[in-house]
């Protein structure tokens, strides 16, 4: 016992000191790097005012060299500490002072993303995709030196980003060290994409030279890289495995056939069960769906138990491969079209693949198929149909997806628990190339930062590709990922400073409809002269809404405004006492104090401020004669009102709408951000934020762009009228959803034959 210890500490000391050393000799070389090339970016015409930036900060790096390099350094040196601490209960990435990382950590940052400015989220932007980057380049010589290094923590499970020398603590560190200066966003992206480039690579051989002394230590030296593989017999082909070995038919039958099963529907799984379980048993429900309804294909192309099979897997596999190439033909000048893309014919493709059988294995009939490769080509076939009719993604997209029919066809021939893994990359690729294609291309057409060109690039490269494999889908998710992640990254920004634009927007709206409210209680059928209403109206209406902005309701500032529009009143209503008289005059001066204050803070111009002060002095004039002056006449009072309403905003009056929209209204009050509407031409927008309460919503355009605010009113007229509609979200992704969906269908012909029998 003692002595793993004395090697396990012997372990931690030797990893602390490569890293150190070799970290200290790199940034040492990077300060300099960053150094000479600052210059070179400052006198850059394109830069402009950023010039400046750049040579401050080549002025703070060449005066605080050592201290940055001290932080640098010392930030590694707490990770291990806390490392050789065990405190393995929170991210070694978490440093104990100094500033938050924005994105580094991921979750906990996430949550707190919005309370960030830009400046803060495009840093820890370029900060987390250095790490994700580093990490997956880096994957083997991670995983190995996560388990020798979980070793020497006594056991004690560490993820990759636990580790005191993964990639994100060196980001981390850097983000830290260079804290203690105040340069400025432009010029530290510079420093980080100079960090990615020379020193990031540099890890590489840190992590190769640690494990190495590990090994040297006796540390699991026989341990080899391994991927997480599903549970089951079939298990290996997820992994690149040999594929399963095609025998005779088996008399017993796996699955119950339809006279054995209670007629009454199937339920889906419950969907607090983790997520490999859920799909198991989700595919074993289709499974038995699938049995229940085998009785309807001919007997010709299903083999009958106990018939040997005329065809190996093989040959179903080279059937695949040809159906492929026709396809490729025939997808060539297809896949160049602009935005109407011929979808491939899904229900021709289990007819063209017997005929492809029947030439492979030169027989006069098409084989039989065995019930396993039937269930095979049935659910492929339906889960490409089922995308077809999904309405979150466009046509052009679905059209394009569906050329992916058999290549999938040929991984589910080679790989029996295809439909069974959530994480397969054929099924991660093909829901990310969905969602990116429903929130980036449009039905009219148009297309936001060349999306639908890559999603025709990965199509294109899929059905160029003979041998369809596992790592052909890892290779290009990633890729895909890859340019996704710099679209994502763009468009959150634009959305969120529309965002803010729309909350400052609708927070004003409230605040003079709050303000109107005010002074249409105090005024309604009341007599008032024609400058008194313009005033109370229009410029005091607007003084009102700042002070409620700036102060608050409860602000003495708040209450006077409100006062002076009362006092004005009573102004109005004087009686003939001398005592009431005199209290007017004495209050008059405040009054005029207020109102010359208001022309100032508003700017109202001057000449309409003279003449409409001119004007109320006048209306107080005929009053202390005990005079009455003239109320300003209907028309003229309407028109204000009514000016008056509109700039304060339209609020959602639901006594104005039908009760087809009023039930629209109520629809939309439960929407959630992120809703995706279609206009009749094919155009889409989103919301982006609405307030429940004033029924202000936000739209944005596929780039993320503020197309412009429409009320709850003109939302549900456009959508009773079939001007915009809804487009259905889900929150699962398309594949998950799309089976489902087939379960779902299945279900419901199960019963239809049930019944019938």
């Amino acid at each position: 016992m003692n002595n793993w210890r004395g090697v396990s500490e012997r372990g931690v000391t030797l990893i602390r000191e490569l890293a150190l050393d070799l970290s200290r000799a790199a940034f040492k070389q990077l300060l300099h790097t960053v150094h000479d090339r600052l210059i070179d970016y400052s006198q850059k015409p394109s830069e402009g005012e950023q010039g400046f930036e750049f040579l401050h900060a080549r002025s703070q790096i060449s005066a605080r060299h050592n201290e940055i390099s001290r932080r640098f350094l010392s930030t590694l040196d707490e990770a291990f500490d806390r490392f050789s601490a065990r405190e393995l209960g929170r991210n070694l990435g978490s440093l104990a002072d100094g500033p938050k990382p924005s994105s580094l950590v991921g979750s906990e940052a996430r949550k707190h993303i919005a309370l960030m400015n830009d400046a803060d989220v495009e840093e820890g932007l370029a900060l987390s995709s250095i790490r994700k980057r580093s990490e997956v380049e880096n994957a083997e010589q991670l995983w190995a030196l996560g388990q020798r290094m979980a070793l020497l923590a006594s056991g004690k499970k560490i993820e990759d980003c636990q580790l005191p020398l993964a990639p994100g603590c060196y980001c981390e560190a850097l983000q830290n060290a260079l804290s203690i200066t105040d340069i400025q966003l432009a010029a530290k992206l510079v420093i980080y994409k100079l960090f990615d480039r020379q020193f990031i690579p540099q890890l590489a051989d840190l992590y190769r030279k640690a494990n190495d002394q590990l090994i040297e230590l006796g540390v699991l030296p026989n341990l080899n890289y391994q991927i997480e593989k599903a549970q089951g017999v079939d298990a290996d082909r997820y992994t690149g495995a040999a594929p399963r070995a095609h025998t005779v038919a088996s008399g017993v039958q796996q699955i119950p056939v339809l006279q054995e099963v209670a007629a009454h529907p199937l339920s889906l799984p419950s969907q607090d069960l983790p997520s490999r379980e859920y799909q198991n048993q989700l595919m074993d429900s289709i499974q038995l769906l699938q049995q229940r309804l085998a009785s309807a294909a001919p007997a010709y192309l299903v083999a009958p138990p106990g018939q040997s099979l005329k065809y190996t897997e093989q040959e179903l596999v080279e059937a695949a491969v040809q159906l492929q190439q026709f396809d490729q033909v025939m997808a060539a000048d297809i896949l160049t079209a602009a935005s109407q893309i011929k979808p491939l014919d899904i229900a021709r493709a289990r007819t063209n693949l017997l005929e492809q059988l029947k030439q492979i294995t030169h027989a006069e009939e098409p084989p039989p198929l065995g019930g396993d490769d039937v269930r095979t080509i049935d659910l492929v076939g339906m889960l490409f149909e089922y995308i077809l009719n999904d309405e979150q993604i466009p046509d052009c997209v679905k059209a394009l997806l569906s050329y992916l029919h058999t290549p999938f066809l040929k991984l589910a021939f080679s790989e029996a628990d295809f439909f069974r893994h959530q994480d397969h990359p054929a099924r991660l690729l093909l829901n990310a190339m969905s969602d990116a294609g429903g929130q980036w291309v449009s039905n009219d057409g148009t297309c936001q930062y060349d999306v639908l060109e890559q999603i025709k690039m990965v199509v294109r490269q899929v059905l160029d590709t003979a041998d369809v494999e596992t790592r052909l889908f890892a290779s290009l998710l990633m890729m895909f990922n890859g340019y996704v992640q710099k679209v994502e990254i763009r468009v959150k920004l634009l959305e969120k400073r529309a965002m803010e634009r729309a909350r400052g927007e609708d927070r004003f709206i409230a605040v003079k409809q709050q303000v109107n409210r005010e002074i249409h209680n105090r005024i309604v059928n009341k007599e008032i002269p024609s400058a008194l209403l313009l005033f109370f109206l229009q410029p005091w209406s607007d003084y009102m809404s700042h002070i409620l902005l700036r102060y608050g309701s409860d602000a003495e500032h708040w209450q006077q405004a409100i006062g002076l529009v009362d006092d004005m009143l009573w102004g109005l209503e004087l009686n003939g006492s001398a005592g009431e008289r005199l209290r007017w005059r004495q209050h008059y001066p405040w009054m005029e104090s207020m109102i010359e204050k208001c022309f100032d803070m508003i700017g109202y111009d001057s000449d309409k401020a003279l003449k409409l002060k001119r004007s109320i002095d006048r209306i107080y004039q005929l009053r202390e004669r005990n005079l009455k002056p003239e109320a300003a006449p209907m028309d003229l009072r309407d028109k204000l009102v009514q000016i008056a309403e509109r700039r304060a905003g339209e609020c959602t009056d639901l006594s104005r709408l039908s009760d087809k929209e009023k039930v629209v209204v109520e629809k939309l009050r439960l929407m959630e951000f992120g809703t995706w509407f279609e206009y009749t031409n094919g155009h889409r927008e989103k919301v982006a934020w609405f307030n429940p309460d004033s029924l202000q919503f936000l739209f944005v355009d596929q780039s993320g762009k503020r197309s412009g605010m429409k009320t709850g009113n003109e939302l549900a007229k456009a959508m009773v009228n079939g001007e915009l509609r809804m487009i259905g979200t889900s929150a699962k992704p398309l594949v998950e959803r799309t089976m489902e969906s087939i379960f779902s269908d299945l279900n419901e012909r199960a019963q239809s034959k049930l019944q019938a029998v």
